[in-house]
């Protein structure tokens, strides 16, 4: 019982750090960036740029709502770093649910039930790479 309870507290505390994210490439890859030249934008800037790709990220929320988004958005940046994009306009922001259950039985005719909801804060946008000369 220890155990598993020690089992789920490591669990926890691995996904307090989680996020996923992708990339999905439309226009011209480019070389690899650092994620903290990337920003972000809410509308499109006023400058010229060529789109890049679709990326899109997740993170579970854990300590907080904001602290998930914060993970969200550099998982995002992260996920335009490594096609090439230095800037990201978010199109989509949102939440997803996950439900999950399960029963493990114990040796003397019992066993431990457990369930519940992982709430994830949820980003996409449009990778994109703004000429830095015409800024």
């Amino acid at each position: 019982m220890i155990l598993r309870q020690f089992s789920i507290l490591m669990l926890t505390l691995i996904l307090v750090g989680c996020a996923t994210g992708s990339a999905l490439v439309t226009g011209e890859r480019r070389n690899p960036i650092d994620p903290s030249l990337v920003t972000v934008y809410r509308h499109a800037p006023k400058t010229n740029f060529e789109n890049i790709g679709i990326v899109k990220s997740e993170a579970v929320e854990v300590l907080s709502q904001q602290d998930a988004l914060d993970r969200a958005v550099e998982e995002l940046k992260k996920q335009a770093a490594k096609i090439g994009a230095n800037g990201v306009i978010l199109s989509g922001m949102g939440e997803k649910h996950d439900s999950y259950s399960s029963y493990t039985p114990s040796t003397n005719g019992g066993g431990f039930f457990y369930s519940g909801t992982d709430e994830y804060q949820t980003l996409q946008g449009d990778a994109i790479y703004v000429n830095e000369k015409t800024q």
